[in-house]
C-alpha cells in the first residue's frame, strides 16, 4: 500500500456511531457492524464471482483498523485461499496476504464506489490480477471480486504507465466531455484542479475552477467570457495555445479528437522557452533602444561636424585669398621677401586646413545622409589619370612611381563622378604616402566575374598590421603610425572612401603586409556597368567647383 493510502487510513474516522451516540473507548474491542439486511450466505454462494460483506471495525479512537468477513461465498473462499471466512478479519487474521491492496480499496470503498484492479500473491511466484468493485453501506462494504487472470499489464495498463513517466501529461475526456483519464503529472502541472481530475468529472466543471482560480479575471463577466472562449475552442480544436499555471509556468496546451468522439489534451511545460523568449525580447528591445540612441547620437554628431564644418571654411576661404593676394603684391611689393615666405605658409597650411575640413563635411554629410549622389557615366580612363595627375607632384618629390593599368573593354561605370574621383584620390594619397622612396604605387580597372568593375589601387608600401585593417576603416582612426615615413592627415580618407562605395552598392577590401604593401580594392555591382556606347563619358568637374 503507497503512503498517501496508509496516511488516509490512519486519519481515517469513525462516521457512523452507534445507536448511542458514542464511539468506542480504548478499553472497549473494536466495534462492527451487523450486515445489512436480505443479505445471506445462501444468497450470495449461488453467485459465481467472489462476494463479501465486510463490517468496519475502528478503534476506540475512531479510526478505521480492520475488516471483519460477515459473509463470503464458495468462490471467494476458494479466491482468497481460506475457508470459513466469515468472522474472520481481513488483517488480523492474515485474510489479506494474497492481496495486501485489497484492504486498501475496502477502505477507499467506505466513502463511494470504487473498481480498482488489484495484484494478488497466488504463491509459487505466481501473480495474479483482481478486479474490486466495492459499495459501501452503513457500518460496511459489499464487495465482488475477479480473477483476471496472470498479473501480465495490458496494453492500456503499459501505455498507462508509460505515459506516467513522460514529460507532458495527458487527459482523455469521452465524447459526453466527461474526464476518462488523467495522469499524475497533470496534478503537478494544475495543482489548484488535482481534487477534480477524477474520471467522470465534466470538462466545464475544471474550467470553471481555472477560472475561478485565475487572478487575471477578477469579475463574473470576463470568467464567463473566458470559459466560453475555452469551450468553444475545445469543441472544435484548432493550434495550440499557451496557458499560464497558478505556480507561474507556462504550459502547452494541445487538443486533438480522439476515438469516439473523445478529446485528448496534451499539456507540454514550456516555462524555459518561454522564459527564453521573453529575454530575448527585452534584450531586442534594449537593442532596438541601444541603436535609436547611438543614431540620434551619429546624426546630432554629423549634424554639429557639418555645421562647424561650414562655419570654419568661411573665414579659411578668406585667409586663403589674402594670402594669395599678399603674394602676388597685387597693391605693392611686400618689402621684407620674408613677407613673400609666409603668406605662402598661411597659404599652404589653410589650404591643409581646408582640406581637412572639407573631408569632415563629406564625412558628416554621408552620415546624415544629405550627401547629393548623382548617377552619371563614369569614364574610368579619363577619371584615373585624372587622380594620378593630382597625386603626381607628391609621388615624385617621396621618390614613388606611380602606374596604371585600366583595361581596354572596361565599361563606363554608373555613379557619382566627384565620389568616384575622391576616392581614387584618397586610396592613392595613401599609397603615396605611406610607401617608402624607391617604391610603387599601381592603379587597375578590371571587369569581375560576375559583370561587375573592380578598382584596385595597391603599393609596395611598409603594410598595416593585419590586427588594424578593420579599425582603420572608422573615423579618425589610424594605423601605427611610427611604420610611416609622412604621417600628416586625420584618419578619414579610408572611413570616406568606404562610405561613398556603399553608397554605391559596392564594398571595400582591404589586404595587408608588413613590409610588402597593401591593397585596396573598390568592388562595384553589375548593375553598375554600362556599355561605352550606351552614353558618352561626361566631363569631369574639378573638386574646387563643388
Amino acid at each position: 500500500m503507497d503512503t498517501r493510502a496508509q496516511e488516509g487510513l490512519n486519519n481515517r474516522r469513525l462516521d457512523d456511531r452507534g445507536a448511542d451516540g458514542c464511539l468506542a473507548s480504548e478499553e472497549t474491542p473494536p466495534t462492527t457492524r451487523a450486515p445489512p439486511n436480505g443479505l445471506s450466505a445462501a444468497a450470495i454462494a449461488l453467485l459465481p464471482d467472489a462476494v463479501g460483506v465486510f463490517a468496519a471495525v475502528y478503534d476506540g479512537a475512531g479510526a478505521l483498523v480492520d475488516f471483519e468477513w460477515m459473509l463470503a461465498n464458495h468462490a471467494a473462499e476458494t479466491l482468497i485461499g481460506r475457508s470459513a471466512l466469515v468472522g474472520l478479519r481481513l488483517r488480523g487474521d492474515g485474510g489479506d496476504n494474497r492481496c495486501s491492496g485489497l484492504f486498501a480499496g475496502l477502505a477507499a470503498a467506505l466513502d463511494g464506489p470504487v473498481t480498482r484492479t488489484l495484484s494478488a500473491n497466488m504463491g509459487g511466484g505466481n501473480r495474479a490480477r483482481w478486479r474490486l468493485s466495492a459499495t459501501p453501506f452503513p457500518g460496511g462494504v459489499c464487495a465482488t471480486l475477479v480473477d483476471l487472470g496472470p498479473d501480465a499489464p495490458s496494453m492500456a495498463e503499459t501505455l498507462a504507465t508509460a505515459l506516467e513517466h513522460s514529460a507532458e501529461s495527458f487527459a482523455l475526456f469521452d465524447a459526453d466531455d466527461r474526464l476518462v483519464h488523467a495522469t499524475g503529472r497533470l496534478k503537478q502541472f494544475l495543482p489548484e484542479l488535482a481534487d477534480l481530475l477524477v474520471p467522470g468529472v465534466p470538462f466545464e466543471a475544471l474550467v470553471r475552477r481555472a477560472a475561478q482560480m485565475d487572478g487575471g479575471l477578477p469579475t463574473d463577466p470576463e470568467r464567463e467570457r473566458w470559459v466560453k472562449a475555452r469551450l468553444a475552442h475545445h469543441r472544435q480544436p484548432d493550434k495550440p495555445f499557451t496557458l499560464r499555471a497558478q505556480d507561474g509556468r507556462w504550459l502547452l496546451v494541445s487538443e486533438h479528437p480522439a476515438a469516439d468522439h473523445g478529446v485528448l489534451v496534451i499539456y507540454a511545460d514550456v516555462t524555459p522557452i518561454k522564459r527564453n523568449e521573453e529575454r530575448l525580447r527585452a534584450r531586442e528591445a534594449e537593442a532596438r533602444a541601444a541603436r535609436r540612441d547611438a543614431e540620434r547620437a551619429s546624426r546630432a554628431k554629423s549634424e554639429f561636424l557639418a555645421l562647424m564644418s561650414h562655419e570654419l571654411r568661411t573665414p579659411l576661404n578668406a585667409v586663403l585669398g589674402f594670402s594669395e593676394l599678399l603674394m602676388s603684391e597685387a597693391f605693392g611689393p611686400l618689402g621684407n621677401p620674408r613677407y613673400r615666405d609666409y603668406a605662402a605658409d598661411i597659404r599652404d597650411s589653410g589650404a591643409h586646413l581646408l582640406a581637412l575640413i572639407d573631408d569632415i563635411l563629406d564625412l558628416s554629410r554621408i552620415e546624415a545622409g544629405r550627401l547629393p549622389m548623382a548617377n552619371e557615366g563614369v569614364d574610368l580612363t579619363a577619371l584615373s589619370a585624372q587622380a594620378i595627375g593630382m597625386v603626381r607632384d607628391k609621388a615624385v618629390e617621396g621618390g614613388v612611381t606611380l602606374r596604371a593599368d585600366i583595361a581596354r573593354d572596361l565599361p563606363m561605370l554608373l555613379g557619382d563622378p566627384r565620389a568616384i574621383r575622391q576616392m581614387l584620390l584618397n586610396l592613392l594619397a595613401n599609397a603615396v604616402k605611406f610607401t617608402l622612396s624607391g617604391g610603387t604605387a599601381m592603379l587597375t580597372a578590371t571587369v569581375t566575374p560576375d559583370g561587375g568593375i573592380g578598382i584596385m589601387v595597391a603599393d609596395t608600401g611598409v603594410g598595416i598590421p593585419a590586427s588594424d585593417l578593420f579599425r582603420i576603416q572608422e573615423p579618425f582612426e589610424r594605423a601605427d603610425v611610427t611604420i610611416a615615413r609622412d604621417t600628416d592627415g586625420a584618419g578619414l580618407g579610408l572611413p570616406i572612401v568606404k562610405r561613398l562605395v556603399e553608397l554605391h552598392g559596392g564594398r571595400l577590401e582591404l589586404t595587408s603586409e608588413i613590409a610588402v604593401g597593401t591593397s585596396a580594392v573598390l568592388i562595384f555591382p553589375a548593375s553598375r556597368s554600362l556599355p561605352r556606347g550606351l552614353c558618352p563619358p561626361l566631363p569631369i568637374t574639378p573638386r574646387g567647383n563643388r
